[in-house]
């Protein structure tokens, strides 16, 4: 007697096997349904309320069975494979799940709480239970012990990744060729740029340069370029991570801007900042576009037409003295100190610089517009209560306000030329323009605060700086790349 109960034993696992499979591939035969249903009646006190539940894997709305216990669901195991690309199989009772890479191996039992990933032990709240010819399981164990993480919601309404976002403070986003978001991790023992995608939300260090922290994006996202202490010019593959030297002039560079054709890179060049000159991508070569001797130039900004440079230029004070330039009479004077935007139409080789400003606010994060205009962040310096606005500047010197909605803190532009703005709004929350035409749309409201914007190519697309972490703003959706 005791043989034959033994040897029905086995027969009742091997049943329960064969049903563990078939919830991750094609349903078992339907004899071996009845036995491991009879087996799933064991293991449960009474059959538990199935259901479907939605959630959110990688952005994308997927539907999985479930069965609730109490107040928590547990969700099928197949679905959750299927959700990750894993892989399952069974063998003596025991459910063994690969992930796709194959680097995580998660192993568990129905009706024992304990579980191993990667041959550590670990332990669900819930036991795994076999119901209807499936395993359910925990759903955040599963999800975490797979490499992804479960982010939050309740019922049947829960957001969960297939990988594991990254931590850490990031700064200068950047969109590359592919949508992904190239940019520099602040808090890193050592210099880090990241690769980011917010498809699939992995990211990927491709380059551990120092000098690469603040690359210049080419329009067609494909390259960064970037230099070194010695004023080398580098272009790295954003593809890739590779850097490659381009020509051997070491003079000077900053602020490197691309033409919207790709084929040179235009910065501010001299111990001064006194000259604008631009190097060919193709052979290195660097040619001189502007040499009027007047220094501190900065933040050089290229319409997409490639018709015309808008640049500031920093005024210092002006000393003076007596005829013997003795300490005692040496006076500065600040009167006429500030920063004045200039214009340089590249159309014209005789071209001199046109300045387009004379006031006193500070001017920030200047843009060329195409059809001759130019925009940027007015900032008065001597009032706490005025609004910082968008000023665009038209052909003929007329002046527009923009964004009077919000005291503008940051403002980009993309190689389309879609312009996008944040500040602070009345209720004390920060938001996130689009600005066309001067129509304005609010994209993004927030508590935190943003410190820098990037406009996609095509203009679609908003990536931004909040508190440190890396937020994308796409088809009326926003997406948090990094925690």
């Amino acid at each position: 007697m005791l043989k034959k109960n033994k040897m029905f034993q086995v027969l009742m696992a091997s049943a329960v096997v064969t049903s563990v499979l078939a919830g991750g591939t094609a349903e078992a035969a339907s004899a071996a349904k009845s036995s491991s249903a009879g087996q799933a009646a064991k293991m449960t006190s009474s059959k538990l309320k199935a259901a479907k539940v939605e959630l959110s894997v990688n952005g994308a709305s997927v539907s999985v069975n479930a069965v609730q216990l109490s107040q928590a669901y547990l969700v099928a195991v197949s679905d959750i494979v299927k959700a990750f690309g894993a892989s399952a199989s069974a063998a003596k009772g025991i459910v063994t799940i690969k992930d796709a890479t194959g680097s995580r191996v998660v192993q568990l039992q129905a009706g024992a709480k304990s579980y191993k990933v990667n041959g550590e032990a670990a332990a669900f709240t819930n036991a795994p239970l076999l119901q209807d010819g499936k395993t359910y399981v925990e759903l955040q164990s599963l999800v975490e012990a797979l490499g992804g993480e479960w982010i939050a919601g309740s019922g049947q309404t829960q957001q969960v990744l297939t990988v594991q976002r990254p931590e850490g403070s990031y700064s200068s986003v950047r969109w590359n060729a592919q949508g992904q978001i190239i940019a520099s991790r602040d808090d890193a023992e050592s210099a880090q740029i990241v690769k980011l995608d917010p498809a699939s939300y992995g990211s990927t260090v491709i380059s551990t340069d120092e000098y690469a922290a603040e690359l210049a994006v080419s329009p067609n996202g494909q390259w960064g370029a970037y230099t070194d202490n010695a004023g080398q010019l580098y272009l790295m593959n954003l593809a890739s991570g590779l850097s490659q030297k381009l020509g051997s002039d070491t003079s000077v560079k900053t602020d490197l801007t691309w033409s919207a054709d790709n084929s040179r890179i235009y910065f501010i060049q001299g111990d001064k900042q006194e000259k604008i000159s631009y190097m060919n991508v193709g052979d290195g070569k660097v040619t001189e576009v502007l040499a009027d001797k007047v220094e501190n130039k900065s933040d050089v900004s290229l319409s997409a037409d490639g018709k015309r440079l808008v640049y500031i230029v920093n005024v210092t004070g002006v000393a003076s003295s007596d005829k013997d330039s003795t300490e005692e009479s040496l006076s500065i004077d600040y009167s006429g100190a500030g920063q004045q935007l200039y214009s340089l139409d590249l159309t014209n080789k005789e071209a001199k610089p046109v300045q387009l400003t004379t006031g006193k606010d500070n001017k920030l994060y200047p843009v060329a517009l195409d059809g001759g205009k130019a925009a940027y962040l007015s900032a008065d310096p001597d009032s706490v209560t005025a609004k910082d606005v968008i000023k665009v500047i038209g052909p003929g010197s007329s002046v527009q306000d923009l964004s009077s909605i919000i005291d503008v803190t940051v403002i980009a532009a993309g190689p389309s030329g879609t312009l996008a703005a944040a500040g602070i709004a009345a209720d004390g929350s920060t938001k996130v323009l689009k600005i066309d035409s001067g129509s304005q749309a609010e994209l993004y409201s927030t508590s935190g605060t943003v410190s820098e914007l990037a406009v996609s190519a095509d203009g679609s697309r908003i990536a931004l700086i909040e508190d440190g972490r890396i937020v994308v703003i796409t088809g009326g959706k926003t997406i948090q790349l990094t925690k």
